[in-house]
């Protein structure tokens, strides 16, 4: 069994790929949410993928690498992402920049930073809604900026300052490469393409772009690169959105709970056997995730549960009948 973890108002993900193009996993893969996993006491053995780490608290984060620690030292545990070694957003581009890999670096907007490079933007660190303001071209734009965030309540806070790194090509076009990592294997997933900086989906769909697209899944240039950065980022499942300039890869972020295959219809006909052939290769892979662990025994640890633990599942309670009632109504 593959026990699929992400905080509670963020599990659409997997569960929208189980009811819809991945329903032939609905046997193997259980979506499971952090407040129900601290309050367990016997674990069943098999593939534990630990998702959505940038929205969990520090305090969340601490108790779950601690219950990992006493996971990964039995026997028919396989854990995907430990949160001991899973770099956040933040300390993943510090570290890229660190090691060469980005051009470009990043900041703390609540440490009213003076960025290197500008232009800048400002963006959350714990969502992925992408910019939250424009190309900012100056310090004096930027320190205008903090202001308005820090006078809004104080939401400097958990907001990071990007340094722009234009990957445009002397036509206008930006690429937006992206591939899973799903334990050992590295997926190729789509080449979008933009007249836009920010790149959030398919855009341009020249039968030229859509060739050069089909080229990159087949071909997967970036593999080894790629493997070598989710290793340094220690993430064994999820999505890496990444550009290239100047033949260097440049890594926007990696998502530890991405959305899996879900055909929205978008890209239209050109793209379907695209979509239809990572979904082939999605399941795949998560089937190979299972694959070797076959003891069926939970494992049974004592622990005391926190007092702060009883309004978390009391509110999970509240929110899965809503949404089951949701869900016969609109049935």
């Amino acid at each position: 069994m593959i026990f699929f973890l992400t905080t509670k108002r963020h599990d659409y993900t997997i569960r929208k790929c189980l009811r819809l193009e991945c329903r032939m996993l609905q046997t193997i893969v259980r979506p499971m949410c952090y407040a129900q996993l601290f309050l367990m006491r016997q674990f069943p053995r098999g593939t534990y993928v630990f998702a959505d780490h940038e929205r969990l608290t520090a305090r969340d984060l601490d108790r779950l690498a601690k219950l990992c620690s006493q996971l990964e030292n039995a026997r028919g545990f396989q854990l995907l992402n430990h949160p001991a070694r899973t770099l956040g957003r933040l300390p993943l581009l510090k570290r890229l920049r660190q090691t060469g890999i980005n051009q470009f670096d990043a900041y703390r907007l609540s440490d009213h930073p003076q960025p290197k490079h500008f232009p800048v933007f400002i963006r959350g660190e714990d969502d992925h809604k992408g910019p939250l303001s424009t190309l900012i071209h100056t310090q004096q734009q930027l320190d205008h900026a903090y202001r308005t965030w820090d006078q809004r309540w104080g939401r400097t806070h958990r907001k990071l300052v990007v340094e722009h790194c234009d990957i445009g090509d002397e036509n206008g076009v930006y690429r937006k490469y992206a591939a899973f990592r799903i334990g050992n294997r590295i997926l190729p997933r789509h080449l979008f393409f933009s007249r836009h900086w920010c790149v959030k989906s398919w855009e341009l769909l020249d039968e030229d772009l859509l060739a050069e697209e089909r080229q990159y899944i087949d071909d997967f240039p970036h593999h080894d690169q790629l493997l070598q950065i989710f290793e340094l980022a220690g993430v064994d499942f999820g999505r890496i959105d990444y550009g290239v300039k100047e033949g260097m890869l440049q890594v926007w972020e990696i998502n530890t709970n991405p959305m899996l295959p879900v055909d929205y219809g978008g890209g239209g006909e050109a793209r379907q056997s695209l979509h239809d052939a990572f979904n082939q290769r999605f399941i795949d892979a998560m089937r190979a995730l299972e694959d070797g662990l076959t003891d069926d025994t939970p494992l049974r640890l004592d622990r005391t549960i926190p007092i702060w633990a009883a309004p978390q599942i009391a509110a999970e309670m509240i929110y899965r009948r809503a949404l089951r009632g949701t869900r016969k109504r609109a049935g």
